[in-house]
């Protein structure tokens, strides 16, 4: 008699890591583990997300120092816009080189951008600031002065100036 082969053609299963292999450390979003096998035992990834971490953020490029070519040979303060200004300038020309890679720049522009908002709230608090008058001889004050000292704080009234009998004003009646 003839064997009876009922059995259908399976499909081809992907072998199973031996026992003793160590399998991909990544794990899914189901807290599942990848079931390839290590490529790199100093990572512990497979090949398939060894690759993945190689992205332009570990690229030669964005690791070489480009301060040089950025600032020029004086790393500016960031007190002016011009300064700002001309870093940006020098960032657009190294991206055009291709020096820099556009994830890079969009940092670096940010950053400048959020350096140059403090810069013009520095400067407007300084337009909008009062002038302080300074005075060559510290015992006499206008009578303006006077008055206001003597309004914000009674007390300075009854501290008498050498020149108070000329800047004095009378009490009304």
């Amino acid at each position: 008699m003839e064997p009876l082969h009922n059995e259908t053609p399976s499909t081809p299963k992907s072998a199973p890591a031996p026992r003793g292999a160590a399998r991909c450390r990544r794990r899914t979003r189901a807290n599942g583990r990848c079931r390839l096998p290590v490529q790199d035992p100093a990572t512990g990834l497979c090949f398939k997300h060894a690759g993945l971490g190689t992205t332009a953020a570990n690229s030669d490029a964005d690791r070489a120092d480009l301060s040089p070519d950025l600032f020029g040979e004086v790393v500016p303060a960031f007190r002016s816009a011009e300064e700002i200004n001309a870093t940006l300038a020098h960032l657009v020309v190294l991206v055009a080189q291709g020096r820099i890679s556009s994830r890079r720049a969009a940092i670096i522009t940010y950053a400048l951008s959020l350096i140059l908002r403090g810069v013009l709230v520095i400067d407007k608090k300084a337009a909008d600031a009062p002038s302080q008058l300074e005075w060559s001889d510290p015992s006499w004050r206008p009578a303006c002065i006077i008055h206001a000292q003597t309004a914000r704080d009674p007390s300075a009234a009854s501290s008498p100036s050498s020149n108070d009998g000329a800047n004095a004003s009378r009490p009304m009646s």
